[in-house]
């Protein structure tokens, strides 16, 4: 994670962010403090800290950086000028912390932000931020299934906005992100599927963090939280709309190492 202390509206690169709703740093300090410690002392989990540098507002987005998968790192070619900075840091914090294994895209690709992992397959978004070319760099890179999904409403411009890997074999997603033959292809690759409503992925409810077992999300998305428990997951609500003000929630907040 990378604390917010950064974290504001400097520009406008998707539909959320607005210059005259700005960011009010207590809260989102206290909302990012309250995940951290869902993570540290409820979960248990390990937290590794990046430090933060001025005038890269958006580097919170920890997820955002690359996908790593088996200690191999795929780092991020951001599609705006605003974002590229970010991943110099990152690629110094990974080798400072023993990573070897790491490449940059070629293509524009946004990291965790469009690519999540189910078991042996990747969910790889396009559209908006990454650029299809970018899978097939993902497949000759990690030699994994890539299931390709056209996103089609920049309300969700980043996949992880709009879909949520539960576990293996369980994805949760907002129908209304992708295009027709896209929503097919996920059902086709995926054996349990759980739909969220619009007003559940406005909330946020969809940019989620789970172990397999415990799904970490907004509080705003109550009721897509508790499909989550009707699946049979332990699903923990926090406030965290203070980041949707750039677009982002508790999975845009969180790399998995």
């Amino acid at each position: 994670m990378c604390p917010p202390d950064y974290f504001d509206i400097e520009y406008e690169i998707n539909i959320w962010m607005d210059s005259n709703n700005q960011v009010i740093p207590q809260v989102a300090r206290r909302q990012w403090d309250a995940l951290r410690r869902i993570y540290n002392d409820q979960l248990g989990w390990n937290v590794q800290l990046i430090d933060p540098k001025p005038g890269l507002p958006d580097m919170v987005f920890a997820t955002d950086s690359c996908l790593i998968i088996d200690n191999k790192i795929f780092l991020s070619n951001f599609r705006y000028p605003e974002r590229r900075p970010e991943t110099g840091p990152y690629e110094t914090w990974f080798r400072d912390h023993g990573y070897s294994h790491i490449k940059q895209a070629q293509a524009r690709f946004e990291g965790g932000g469009d690519n999540l992992i189910c078991g042996s397959k990747i969910l790889s978004g396009y559209g908006f931020r990454s650029d299809i070319e970018s899978h097939s760099e993902l497949r000759d890179y990690f030699n994994l299934e890539v299931i390709s999904l056209h996103i089609v409403d920049p309300h969700y411009f980043h996949l992880d906005t709009s879909l949520s890997v539960l576990n293996d074999e369980t994805v949760a997603f907002y129908p209304g992100a992708l295009d027709a033959s896209s929503q097919k292809r996920l059902r086709a690759a995926i054996p349990n599927i759980i739909e969220a409503t619009a007003e559940e992925a406005a909330g946020f409810g969809l940019n989620a963090v789970s172990d397999g077992h415990t799904v970490i999300a907004s509080s705003a998305s109550e009721s897509l939280l508790q499909k989550y428990r009707q699946a049979g997951f332990t699903a923990i609500g926090t406030p965290i709309l203070e980041f949707r003000k750039s677009g982002g929630g508790v999975k845009c907040l969180t790399l998995e190492l």
